[in-house]
């Protein structure tokens, strides 16, 4: 099985080469492409890029570009930290929110609404020891046992997509 981040090499290559204007424009293509990537790799009902910012215990997450299989997201372009504090914590001090199922998970179960995801992997990515992104993968309705091995892969694509975006680190920041 190829690893997760040895299929992210086209997107970064056709991005640079694509003749787009702005960073915005690229990034948002760029998280696209990786999103729908991950998405079949993984075999799971979504994926997506997401950017963080903003100050502790006010943070917040951007989506760049996601892909689902399942139909249309009724997920939020913006996850700010008060909302999901259980998502974050676990996030930024672990840098992984794997979770089986939102529905008994004790960091998701007591939301209203309900997370739009039933089962997810997540992996922030650091710079210079800084969490700067977050991949997400979900599966809308059925819960699912994330194994090391996915969880490792997607740890190191994130690192590599991370990486990537960092180079639009200062356009990114008014995306």
């Amino acid at each position: 099985m190829r690893a997760a981040s040895q299929e992210l090499e086209w997107p970064a290559t056709e991005a640079r080469d694509s003749g787009l204007e702005t960073a915005g424009d690229l990034a948002e293509r760029y998280a696209l492409a990786i999103s729908e990537a991950l998405c079949g790799h993984f075999r799971s009902s979504h994926a997506s890029l997401w950017l963080l910012d903003g100050e502790p215990g006010a943070y917040r997450l951007r989506c760049l570009g996601a892909h689902a299989i399942d139909g249309p997201s009724r997920q939020p372009p913006v996850c700010e930290q008060r909302a999901y504090p259980g998502y974050f914590d676990a996030l930024l001090s672990e840098g992984v929110f794997n979770c089986a199922d939102a529905r008994v998970d004790p960091r998701l179960s007591a939301l209203q609404p309900p997370p739009t995801w039933r089962a997810m992997l997540d992996v922030s990515g650091q710079i210079n020891g800084r969490t700067f992104g977050v991949i997400a993968l979900g599966e809308r309705d059925e819960a699912r046992v994330w194994t090391k091995r996915e969880e490792l892969d997607l740890r190191r694509a994130t690192a590599k997509v991370c990486l990537h975006l960092h180079t639009w680190r200062h356009e990114l920041e008014t995306v």
